[in-house]
């Protein structure tokens, strides 16, 4: 055993013994961490406070990440856990030896697999986790295709549903909507923002977007209300992206890019044929 596998290996046996792969919502804590460079591969890091869990979510690629704004925006998922471990790892290896396949492993020695989302989702008998494994289509090759293998039957005996999903089953044009609207989900993220304003402003900042009709720019618009108000630049632009990412105000998140040049229609979820267009 070389000192990197020995080292990685007694590193991720301390993960195990400090909860790591363990928990639900806020408190699972997932089993690799954006932060921990010499187990993650890919180079793509990024840490995202949770609109589901209020915790700190971790992928480890761009495709996990575009994957996990999709999942935060569906309401039948209330659970979302990334990073999730196989243990026992004593489990895997007995898969893959029977698989008649090499384990996942560092320099010859078996190290615990991990799979990117398990979610708790919805039903109308209740709940039920899934697990989804992200991989682009151009790097399912046979190895990865072997290691997935392990990961389908290593669930599947446990009667959970599990799939790869690809680039093509991300919608692209939500979740880079999504993104759009990500920073303006908290209002901590705008220490000058709070409900109190929001509430004082929100009804006349809809009464301006249906007086102009579509005829100006989503930018000037706010810009200009903003002025009005006597309020920081880019304050009223804020408040719309928080009350869209709250569903709160609604729009269509999956037809167009919403763009801050160009018309989208907005309505307020509580009257739904109240609809605006903004510019």
């Amino acid at each position: 055993m070389s000192r990197r596998s020995m080292r990685l290996s007694k590193l991720q046996e301390n993960y195990i013994k400090k909860g790591r792969g363990q928990g639900i919502g806020s408190e699972y804590t997932p089993f690799i961490q954006a932060h921990d460079n010499k187990i993650a591969s890919e180079g793509w890091l990024a840490r995202h406070k949770g609109w589901k869990t209020e915790r700190i979510h971790h992928t480890l690629s761009d495709h996990e990440r575009k994957y996990l704004y999709y999942c935060e925006w569906l309401d039948g998922v209330i659970d979302i856990r990334e990073q999730w471990p196989l243990l026992p790892i004593e489990k895997t290896i007995e898969i893959a030896k029977q698989l008649g396949i090499k384990h996942a492993n560092i320099d010859g020695t078996p190290m615990v697999m991990t799979t990117d989302f398990r979610l708790t989702c919805k039903t109308k008998d209740g709940t039920r986790d899934v697990i989804r494994t992200i991989k682009p289509c151009e790097k399912l090759d046979g190895r990865t295709l072997e290691l997935f293998e392990i990961e389908r039957i290593y669930f599947a005996e446990q009667g959970i549903d599990w799939c790869i999903i690809t680039e093509n089953k991300i919608p692209a044009t939500l979740v880079k909507n999504i993104e759009w609207l990500s920073e303006a989900k908290y209002l901590e993220t705008r220490p000058s923002v709070d409900e109190e304003l929001i509430t004082l402003v929100s009804d006349g900042l809809l009464e301006v977007f249906l007086k102009d009709n579509g005829q100006t720019s989503l930018t000037k618009l706010c810009l200009r209300t903003d002025k009005d108000y006597a309020l920081v630049r880019g304050t009223c632009m804020f408040i719309l992206q928080h009350l869209l990412a709250n569903k709160r105000w609604g729009t269509d998140m999956s037809s167009r890019i919403i763009r801050e040049s160009e018309p989208i229609v907005v309505y307020t979820l509580e009257n739904t044929q109240k609809s605006i267009h903004l510019a």
